[in-house]
């Protein structure tokens, strides 16, 4: 396991450098190697990163290439087409699909068998893509899903509450997307129920998933892309993949009959670790949150229907 290396496949992009420099400063592997389609700026995101952890370096990162891939290693891929202000993830499939086809498959044209983190939008259909193009087992592919969904969630009622965000239980699940849904019925700080909590009002989750959709988007508009933010969400599952002990995360993978649903990609609760990715079917869900969990269930297979 020590050997291990994470490789990024799209790194020139804003996106694969912020995950690499995350995944470096946290020094979440030993190795990190960058792909581009741009080998020069590969290297060019190599070196920075190298010289900003030059005064404390434990980890090396360098550009390299498919051949550099081996059964094992973490491979995230961010390459793809930016998702562009007014536009939705789901508006980006066509170009992003074969994009992402071509990139499985020089991943295994050795035949390694590693680990494979998606983050390319829309993500729930592109890690079907993935798994499918990839022929690999179900446990090693998965997409980033809907955890940054659930930190910007986080983030929302830790500001309001002045808690700190790891005490919150609470989810957005489903696709990462405009059919996104929260768990905030049943959402917890410590082991308090949120409503019970001092200073909630209802006011505070009012429309909170809109605004939690809503706020990629205004980004976008802002700044053009979003990339710190995905960048330390990928280090975190990245490390999680390095762990022998379990951490969940609402990544999405290949559902296979968990809650009532078949041949389909949604973020929900997932155990990482060294094994892989595991959904974890027993979360408890609100009358609600199943027919949001369907409805979302839905657009996405939609989506995977239209490019089979």
């Amino acid at each position: 396991m020590s050997k291990q290396k994470l490789v990024i496949v799209g790194a020139g992009g804003m996106v694969g450098a912020a995950a690499a420099y995350a995944c470096a400063l946290r020094s979440v592997v030993e190795e990190i190697v960058l792909i581009d389609r741009s080998p020069e700026m590969a290297w060019g995101q190599a070196a920075d990163i190298n010289d900003a952890m030059g005064l404390d370096r434990s980890v090396s990162v360098r550009s390299g290439d498919y051949d550099d891939i081996v059964t094992d290693d973490i491979v995230v891929i961010t390459a793809g087409a930016p998702q562009q202000p007014g536009q939705t993830r789901l508006e980006l499939l066509e170009v992003n699909v074969g994009i992402m086809r071509d990139i499985v498959q020089n991943i295994r044209k050795n035949d390694a068998e590693p680990f494979i983190v998606v983050v390319s939008n829309p993500v729930d259909v592109l890690t079907y893509v993935a798994l499918k193009e990839s022929g690999l087992p179900k446990h090693r592919v998965m997409g980033t899903g809907t955890t940054l969904d659930t930190a910007r969630l986080k983030s929302h009622l830790a500001d309001r509450l002045d808690v700190n965000s790891r005490d919150i239980d609470a989810y957005i699940l489903g696709e990462h997307g405009d059919s996104s849904f929260s768990t905030i019925e049943t959402a917890q700080i410590g082991e308090i129920p949120l409503a019970e909590y001092p200073g909630y009002t209802p006011e505070l989750v009012e429309n909170v998933e809109q605004t939690i959709r809503d706020r990629a988007y205004k980004v976008i508009e802002t700044k053009k892309s979003t990339y710190f933010a995905i960048g330390f969400v990928v280090s975190k599952v990245v490390s999680a993949l390095r762990q022998s002990n379990s951490t969940i995360y609402p990544v999405c993978s290949l559902v296979e009959g968990e809650y009532g649903l078949d041949d389909v990609v949604l973020g929900l609760p997932s155990t990482l670790s060294s094994d892989g990715v595991k959904i974890l079917a027993g979360y408890p869900l609100t009358d609600r949150e199943r027919e949001a969990l369907q409805h979302s269930a839905n657009v996405v297979s939609e989506a995977i229907r239209s490019i089979a």
